[in-house]
């Protein structure tokens, strides 16, 4: 049903990506799930509230690593489906005003999507919890950073639209 594509859920932070991504539950789709939150997790329980803020390029490479193993990940399925990308940490550093290490600019155009969906800040389902500290208008200015940043590197975007999660799902495995 599928062709091989890799395909990376992005945009907004509190915009359901994790969420859509748990109910996707395809049988020709590996879904891998955003690492950040573990990493953030494991941090703070060292007592390292901010780890971005305390140290953003050693948080950032943590965060680039894993995504980039995951994105080499062997699968026998079609579809892989995850959860941000190694461009989203691209785009966090631009937005916070960081240099690109050259590695990550190379990984960066050397490893791309198929398909990029992109979904938009929502504030009727935007939540803050311990690991997502963003408000709302900065969760509005990363977005837009994550959308020129996969153009930068010759992605198109396709947006989700502000729907159920059973009709942002049907609209992903009709677009993939």
């Amino acid at each position: 049903m599928f062709i091989e594509q890799k395909v990376v859920l992005t945009g907004a932070p509190a915009s359901g990506k994790t969420t859509l991504l748990n109910i996707v539950n395809h049988a020709e789709i590996s879904c891998y799930s955003e690492v950040s939150r573990a990493i953030i997790s494991a941090a703070q329980a060292k007592g390292i509230h901010r780890p971005f803020l305390e140290s953003p390029l050693a948080f950032s490479e943590t965060i680039f690593e894993n995504r980039l193993h995951d994105y080499f990940m062997e699968s026998t399925l079609p579809v892989q489906l995850y959860d941000r990308g190694i461009h989203d940490v691209v785009a966090y550093l631009h937005e916070s005003g960081y240099d690109i290490p050259c590695g990550m600019e190379l990984d960066c155009t050397n490893f791309t999507y198929d398909k990029v969906f992109v979904l938009p800040p929502w504030e009727a389902i935007f939540e803050q919890d311990t690991q997502r500290m963003e408000n709302f208008n900065e969760s509005e200015k990363n977005h837009l950073a994550l959308i020129e940043t996969y153009a930068t590197y010759g992605m198109e975007c396709i947006e989700v639209p502000r729907v159920s999660i059973a009709k942002r799902r049907a609209f992903i495995l009709e677009n993939l």
